[in-house]
């Protein structure tokens, strides 16, 4: 019986197309970033590569070149996928639900202004930077399915990237759902615990394989 669905925040519920045009534009407008010669489109070619390689994404590019400053990550630009209310309305009745994402301080806040706060118990909106535990550290999961109450194999995570949430949640006994879109869309699996139970294109198909997922 599947009570719990924990959700990432990044390419799941939030489309961050805008918000990396805009940081790939404002990192190659640094003083060094221009002594290098490097374009936006160099730096997200980095930030592909290092999601392929599961590597931190930012941060892989900021080493990789030694620049001084990673400039800020712009929630401003941030959107809601069209289908995210509706879903997460018709989910809420059905099951709890529950983030787990690498975000800054002040996610549920965030929650709030985006309009979806309401379908998520606060307890159970778990991010990292308040935590100061970040995925793929399994220990966030353990900490979001003790402030659930509920088992491993009760609650389901759903995420965007096979390194950060498939595979932590598949070495818990949680079942794992893959979004596949945005920058992690290009992830291969090189081994089966990297292999989600099943694969999505967007939130509309989550009710058909839940259902399933309970009849199983």
């Amino acid at each position: 019986m599947i009570k719990t669905l924990f959700f990432d925040v990044g390419y799941t519920l939030i489309n961050e197309d805008a918000v990396w045009r805009q940081r790939c534009r404002e990192q190659a407008e640094e003083k060094d970033a221009l002594a290098l010669g490097l374009t936006p489109s160099d730096i997200m070619k980095d930030v592909l590569e290092a999601t392929n390689s599961f590597k931190p994404q930012f941060q892989t590019v900021i080493d990789k070149h030694k620049l001084s400053r990673m400039v800020p990550y712009r929630e401003e630009f941030e959107a809601l996928y069209p289908e995210v209310k509706a879903v997460l309305e018709n989910l809420s009745k059905k099951y709890r639900l529950g983030i787990i994402a690498n975000q800054s301080k002040g996610l549920f806040d965030r929650l709030v202004k985006l309009g979806i706060a309401e379908y998520f118990e606060p307890e159970l909106v778990i991010s990292s930077s308040e935590k100061n535990l970040h995925k793929p550290d399994i220990r966030i999961f353990e900490l979001a399915l003790e402030k659930s109450g509920d088992s491993a194999s009760e609650s389901v995570m759903i995420g965007d990237r096979i390194d950060n949430d498939v595979k932590p949640a598949k070495q818990l006994g949680m079942k794992s759902i893959r979004i596949k879109r945005g920058i992690a869309s290009s992830q291969q699996a090189p081994s089966a615990e990297y292999e989600a139970d099943f694969t999505i294109r967007n939130l509309y198909e989550l009710d058909g394989i839940l259902d399933k997922m309970q009849r199983e």
